[in-house]
């Protein structure tokens, strides 16, 4: 049987997360290892009917609910790849106790500035135009992870390059591919 694993993506928006993720997915995929999840917090928060808020308690609830999830696939042999903002210390926390013996956090690294610039999500434009609030890194806490397992910074290294350093990651920590 297949060693299952929580691959923890953290970042700012705009960072490259779910980018990241999907290529992941792929590659993964393409090796033969099937039974995999990405979870997106953007969607996931969409699919649970935008019922949580932008403040920290409210976040909290949202990862709450969101380990919920992961812990079921996670029961089920399905590896899950979260790629989440996680801009909070004790968020990250909780996720790594939960999920000790399989979690993997990726830090994906990029500056303020450049996330600004990709705007995939239109969250910065929404955010400087005065029709969001309590955007993470911006005018919200964003706490840098310290002990990360896996450092990619985007603004460096390409996507294929991230996806990669997570592959050799996975093999000299093995989990079969």
């Amino acid at each position: 049987m297949e060693k299952v694993f929580m691959i923890y993506l953290i970042g700012m928006s705009g960072s490259g997360k779910t980018t990241i993720a999907n290529a992941l997915q792929e590659k993964l995929e393409s090796c033969g290892r099937e039974r995999i999840q990405v979870i997106d917090g953007d969607i996931i928060r969409k699919q649970f009917g935008d019922i949580f808020g932008n403040t920290y308690e409210e976040r909290m609830k949202c990862n709450r609910a969101v380990r919920v999830v992961v812990n079921y696939l996670i029961d089920n042999q399905i590896s899950v790849i979260l790629a989440q903002v996680a801009a909070y210390k004790e968020m990250r926390r909780l996720v790594r106790e939960q999920f000790a013996e399989c979690y993997i956090e990726v830090y994906v690294k990029c500056s303020l500035s450049e996330c600004a610039r990709r705007d995939v999500k239109g969250y910065y434009k929404k955010f400087y135009q005065g029709e969001i609030s309590n955007l993470n890194g911006a005018n919200d806490v964003y706490e840098v992870p310290e002990d990360y397992d896996i450092l990619i910074d985007t603004e460096k290294e390409t996507v294929e390059e991230s996806v990669q350093k997570i592959v050799s990651y996975l093999e000299e920590n093995g989990y079969v591919l």
